[in-house]
């Protein structure tokens, strides 16, 4: 799978370490200079220590330096995440829903 994704879709992946993984996102260059954040995630043992914040602010503060605008999708169930990306600078924008249709 992530031979096919690094194929069909440049993508740069970040990793924070502190004494082993702390967190970790993926970076998307899309068309029309957009990049997108995803795939962020932070081991157990690691959560509530600002790992993650850290790097998305990191990660978007760079692509935007390089002239890019950024956006990520979150998950409405997590208020962590959603308070965390609110205060790095995010912005609400729009709600999906995702459907499954079944024959």
């Amino acid at each position: 799978m992530i031979k096919q994704r690094l194929a069909t879709q440049p993508s740069l992946y970040w990793l924070w370490e502190d004494n082993g993984p702390a967190a970790l996102l993926r970076t998307s260059r899309l068309a029309g200079g957009i990049s997108r954040i995803g795939a962020v995630y932070t081991p157990p043992a690691q959560r509530q220590r600002g790992y993650a914040g850290a790097l998305v602010a990191s990660a978007a503060g760079m692509l935007v330096a390089e002239g890019f605008d950024v956006f990520l999708f979150t998950d409405l169930a997590n208020p962590t995440s959603n308070s965390l990306y609110q205060r790095i600078g995010f912005q609400r924008l729009e709600d999906f829903a995702y459907l499954k249709l079944l024959a």
